[in-house]
């Protein structure tokens, strides 16, 4: 059966309004047409996901320096697999589950990087602007950036989709490999840890402690 038809069928019945819809028409026809090596197709993909790639990727990793390089290999995975996209779940959710999986093994390959950037973030810096890096000033410019940061990459991902990339939890669940209520759960001890973090004076809380 064509891919598109699959994908206008398995979209029957969701709440995404007709733009978005159309969005997601336009993207699947796109991965089709990478299956077909088709470079234009790619460059209208990379174009239209760099800003969404890059603010998620960026969430998870705590690490600017590695972003475009983290993007460029999740496009590189959609161009290599695209034969294997599952028409049945949307195009976005399937190429957030890339990049999750390839902003948690950045986490994971230099945890003892963040660690130290972390470590490095006091009161001082977010409410007067110290902040040398510029990309870390604008994602730590006030309590609620220097609380996610905090937060296990896991945490962060459930908050980043669910707030700012519009993701159900049934999305989040297909993009994290985990059931759905793994992901409630994760964003219940995200909810509780941001609010400790938000309401104590010096910004400190176990987050490693929870799922």
């Amino acid at each position: 059966m064509n891919p598109l038809v699959l994908v206008k069928q398995s979209f029957k019945g969701t709440s995404l309004n007709k733009t978005q819809d159309d969005q997601q028409l336009r993207d699947a026809n796109l991965i089709a047409r990478l299956c077909d090596a088709d470079e234009s197709a790619l460059e209208q993909l990379y174009h239209h996901y760099y800003p969404r790639l890059f603010r998620f990727i960026a969430r998870i990793t705590r690490r600017d320096e590695l972003v475009d390089e983290i993007v460029n290999e999740v496009m590189f995975v959609v161009w290599e697999k695209a034969t294997s996209y599952d028409q049945t779940c949307k195009p976005s959710t399937w190429i957030f589950g890339i990049a999750f999986n390839k902003a948690r093994q950045a986490v994971r390959d230099n945890s003892h990087a963040n660690e130290e950037a972390i470590e490095d973030i006091d009161e001082n810096n977010i409410s007067l602007g110290k902040l040398d890096n510029g990309f870390m000033q604008l994602e730590l410019d006030d309590w609620l950036g220097f609380a996610l940061a905090q937060l296990t990459p896991e945490h962060r991902a459930v908050i980043e989709l669910t707030y700012y990339q519009g993701l159900h939890y049934s999305e989040i669940a297909t993009v994290m490999d985990c059931p759905e209520s793994t992901v409630k759960t994760r964003m219940f001890y995200a909810r509780k840890n941001l609010a400790t973090l938000l309401t104590t004076p010096n910004g400190s809380s176990d987050t490693h402690t929870q799922s």
